[in-house]
């Protein structure tokens, strides 16, 4: 097997592998295989081509499909961005929890797609089914949500899949995510792998490095039926309004008056806030100098409100098995045969970048390179100041050397 490591040496690496004790990392998983995409699902252009922002060389098309079993939210939509001329790699872009496939950021130093499509990569970017729940829904009208398992999503995913392919004339895409959008990647890789010319993925794992096989899904479903909370909130207790306000406004003047005495300006607030939001440096790391309020705010301002609760289940029965009863998703693993390129972050935490490597190393790939990211958080992965050099730039490399000369989908 070939290895590549960056920013970090190997001794490191299996150093901290000695003392760290596992966790269940809040990705995907599911109870049964997703069904093949219903054939002659209709899909309906939403926007022809056009250009992403006025004067822009990046051209954007977006389609959108209902979804069974035909519910208000059961909706998804596929947006391209490429530039004209013959696309050098074909990418389907899975986002993380609450992200959609929209263009919050539209410059080539803070959105990976855009710097890709920039230089002649296609890149396909999905919205989840969260993208079509008004933000005004109440938690407790999400009762549907229940059935967006990881076997509803994966089936989303190999439905818009089917739709790149014919789109760009390529049997096989290059999957690529972020986050939860890793282990998505990991879960229809393992249902499409010959439709799969190779993994990017982005700070994210599928398995734990020292699974326990004790993790109770009954007992977590029974809590969720039980409370009638099928939707998780972004919002947490800030609540909706108020938390699009602080990210609307930073966004638009990180130097704003500060609404906490402690500080001089609201950027300055936010910048604490996302700092120690999860364990310090984790989900960002502005006061280290990785990344910026108002990039930050620009990002998050634009995240769908809700995420099905459910998947948060299969995610860690997934993680927390070598081989989950509960689901077929994971039986490929360990046997993908396909390139693998990985990015993790340190910030959050020895255990987190070690189910990354764990997840990467094992997945059954000959051809694995892994960059580790010493100080970043999470979200610096992908809008870091720094992230063009560290991530864009390998990832472009790395599509130009794995790609193949387009061949017609069937």
């Amino acid at each position: 097997m070939r290895h590549t490591f960056t920013l970090l040496s190997r001794a490191l690496v299996l150093g901290l592998a000695l003392c760290v004790t596992p966790i269940a990392p809040v990705h995907a998983a599911a109870v049964a295989q997703a069904p093949a995409p219903a054939a002659g699902a209709a899909w309906k252009l939403d926007a022809a081509e056009h250009p992403l922002t006025a004067g822009s060389a990046v051209l954007e098309t977006v389609w959108s499909s209902g979804r069974p079993p035909g519910g208000a939210f059961d909706r998804v939509a596929l947006h391209r961005y490429r530039t004209p001329g013959p696309a050098v790699a074909t990418v389907l872009y899975l986002p993380g929890t609450n992200m959609n496939g929209g263009s919050a950021l539209t410059d080539e130093d803070h959105n990976l797609w855009i710097f890709l499509a920039s230089r002649g990569i296609e890149v396909f970017t999905i919205d989840y089914r969260t993208h079509f729940i008004p933000n005004d829904t109440p938690p407790t009208a999400l009762g549907s949500l229940k059935g967006w398992t990881l076997e509803a999503f994966v089936g989303d995913i190999r439905a818009a899949s089917e739709v790149a392919r014919r789109e760009s004339k390529r049997d096989r895409l290059f999957i690529a995510g972020f986050s939860r959008g890793v282990s998505l990647a990991y879960a229809y890789a393992s249902v499409d792998l010959e439709h799969t010319a190779g993994l990017v993925l982005l700070d994210g794992a599928f398995k734990n490095h020292a699974p326990k096989g004790d993790y109770d899904a009954a007992g977590a479903l029974q809590k969720i039926e039980t409370a009638n909370a099928w939707g998780t909130d972004v919002a947490g207790q800030l609540g909706w309004n108020a938390r699009q306000t602080l990210m609307d406004t930073v966004a638009a003047n990180p130097v704003a008056a500060a609404t906490d005495a402690k500080f001089k300006t609201l950027g300055e607030q936010l910048e604490n806030i996302l700092q120690f939001a999860w364990r310090p440096g984790g989900l960002a790391n502005p006061l280290g100098g990785l990344s910026r309020p108002q990039v930050l705010a620009t990002l998050l301002g634009h995240y769908d409100r809700y995420y099905p609760a459910v998947q948060d289940v299969d995610n860690r029965s997934i993680a927390d098995h070598a081989d989950d009863p509960r689901t077929t998703f994971d039986d490929r693993w360990g046997a993908l045969k396909t390139p693998v390129l990985l990015f993790a972050s340190t910030g959050m935490g020895g255990d987190w970048l070690l189910n990354a490597i764990y997840s990467a190393d094992k997945s059954g790939s000959t051809d694995v390179t892994l960059n580790v990211l010493e100080r970043y958080g999470h979200l610096d992965v992908l809008v870091g100041d720094q992230a063009r050099h560290d991530v864009y730039e390998p990832t472009l490399q790395w599509l130009r050397t794995h790609a193949a000369p387009p061949a017609t989908a069937p």
